[in-house]
């Protein structure tokens, strides 16, 4: 039985995704879509409205922007759900997350995914790392564009509405809010019974920025580092893989006109000296000095 929870801006999407539900959960279920458009809520907010709401005893936080092409997926998730350590369960996410700003991905090479992700002609399959065999993939934080969690963990640990203040972050700060009891277990849904399709990629612009900066510094660094357990990382390519993370945020955010882009790297240049860094330190000072000429 589960509860849907969906932050609305547009009935036509709102439509189809409920149609899409209807012809293929395989389960009892409620839509809870709250109009998002007059209100303009942080999606903290709109989420927990919605979890209150809810009858049923295991959630889903999801996209209107999506499709599944699988039938009877809800049995499958309802399934994994009732396993007491089961917290999150997304399509998308990472096994480590290290202490660099940035979302839930910041190597390729933690990351686990199975779904269609484009729309359109421009659709492909992403999988990350899944094995077919294996249906659910241990990860530390999962992608926002879906999120299956049991209502009695999220009544223990509820959207940050203190601190999301926006329509950012959310996924990365409920993940982590879970993992951080030690008590549950995020996955990531790798199984070919349960493919969905996700409409839009999603996009970085200054609000992004600015929420991942300031979670990062309020919240999120008495957390990090997190690793699921098993995965080797000494300490030495942990800050190898944090000085590459901070990188390429950098060197994103330096192709902005972002108000903190020298606060950001005077940051990056105190890092320890490595020759690696040495270059990523040259080569993000004349893009700062680049971009400060043009503005």
């Amino acid at each position: 039985m589960l509860s849907i929870i969906i932050c609305s801006i547009s009935p036509e999407r709102l439509q189809q995704v409920s149609r899409n539900i209807q012809d293929t959960i395989g389960v009892e279920y409620e839509i809870i879509a709250i109009d998002n458009r007059a209100k303009n809520w942080p999606i903290a907010r709109v989420y927990n409205e919605g979890a209150r709401q809810a009858c049923h005893p295991y959630l889903f936080f999801v996209h209107e922007d999506v499709k599944f092409h699988s039938y009877n997926w809800g049995l499958i998730m309802e399934e994994k759900l009732k396993e007491p350590d089961c917290g999150i369960i997304g399509f998308a996410g990472s096994k480590v997350m290290l202490k660099c700003y940035s979302g839930w991905l910041q190597d390729d090479r933690w990351k686990y995914a199975l779904l269609y992700q484009g729309g359109g002609a421009l659709t492909q399959l992403e999988a990350c790392h899944v094995s077919l065999e294996k249906p659910f993939e241990e990860v530390v934080a999962v992608d926002g564009l879906g999120m299956f969690v049991r209502k009695d963990i999220w009544n223990l640990h509820p959207f940050d509405e203190d601190i999301l203040t926006g329509f950012h972050c959310y996924d990365v700060d409920f993940s982590l809010q879970v993992i951080a009891t030690r008590r549950y277990k995020n996955y990531v849904c790798c199984s070919a019974h349960v493919l969905i399709e996700h409409f839009s990629p999603g996009s970085l612009n200054h609000s992004w920025y600015k929420d991942t900066i300031r979670l990062h510094k309020l919240k999120w660094n008495k957390i990090l580092p997190v690793k699921v357990e098993g995965v080797e990382l000494s300490q030495k390519d942990e800050r190898k893989y944090e000085e590459r993370c901070f990188n390429r945020f950098l060197r994103s955010i330096l192709k902005t006109d972002y108000p903190e882009r020298r606060m950001l790297l005077k940051e990056f240049l105190l890092y320890p000296f490595s020759w690696k860094h040495l270059g990523h330190c040259i080569a993000r000072t004349f893009s700062f000095l680049k971009r400060a000429r043009v503005c």
